[in-house]
């Protein structure tokens, strides 16, 4: 199974801030169990959507480190996001030299449905090897 949890960015000041969407079909694997009767996105992929938005917008801006989750500061869930939302992530960024912070927010329907900040720790890419970076982080890339 593929984590990737963003459909398409569709704004981005690399290294500062970044803007992703994800629409959410019923047929998304989670909803069968996360709950029988009230299908809803774990707030764990929530969390995962600002870390992917953020590290888009980390590696656009220092594509030798892969921006790797290292821990979540905080983290709130205000509404549910359920099949058929269409979901507006937002991530602004912080870079350092070894580490980068993302405070991000999901909105659905013009309401913060969540909010985080996430820290990354910068791993260097070794030369010669290539990170697969999905088509959702270019402007005509994604659905």
């Amino acid at each position: 199974m593929r984590w990737l949890l963003v459909d398409k960015i569709i704004e981005m000041v690399p290294g500062e801030k970044a803007t992703g969407v994800r629409c959410f079909s019923r047929s998304e694997l989670f909803f069968m169990d996360h709950f029988p009767g009230y299908p809803i996105v774990p707030g764990v992929l929530q969390i995962e959507m600002i870390a992917q938005v953020g590290g888009k917008c980390i590696m656009a801006a220092n594509p030798e480190y892969l921006p790797v989750l290292t821990s979540v500061k905080s983290a709130q869930f205000r509404k549910s996001i359920e099949p058929g939302d269409r979901a507006f992530i937002h991530a602004e960024v912080t870079m350092r030299k070894s580490y980068s912070l993302a405070k991000g927010w999901i909105e659905v329907d013009g309401k913060k449905a969540a909010a985080a900040e996430v820290m990354y720790g910068h791993v260097p890419i070794p030369e010669g090897k290539k990170v697969p970076v999905d088509d959702s982080a270019s402007e005509g890339g994604g659905i």
